[in-house]
């Protein structure tokens, strides 16, 4: 399979940011990103791979401050003691 154009990488990867979004939104898997061209980004592309970059560091803030959010708002456990010995694990009912 040949490698993408500039042009069809940049349309390639906008389309996969939205694709991204959609399954962080959902808390599905993610889907694989497209094939980059080889080389550097050619100067008559820079702005628009900048925009898509900044796409892509967005979406991982925003996701990152979700997590963050989520963390904050989960329960303690009901004995936080680090010293108090843990019981052994029971596996359907069957001591392991």
């Amino acid at each position: 399979m040949p490698l993408p154009t500039w042009d069809e990488y940049l349309a390639q990867a906008t389309v996969h940011l939205a694709a991204l979004r959609k399954a962080a939104e959902l808390g599905s898997s993610p889907p694989p990103s497209p094939p980059r061209p080889r080389g550097q980004v050619p100067e008559d592309h820079r702005a628009a791979a900048q925009r898509v970059a900044m796409g892509y560091d967005q979406l991982a803030v925003e996701v990152t401050n979700r997590m963050a959010s989520l963390a904050q708002r989960r329960t303690a456990p009901a004995d936080g003691n680090p010293h108090r010995a843990l019981r052994p694990a029971r596996f359907i009912d069957t001591p392991a």
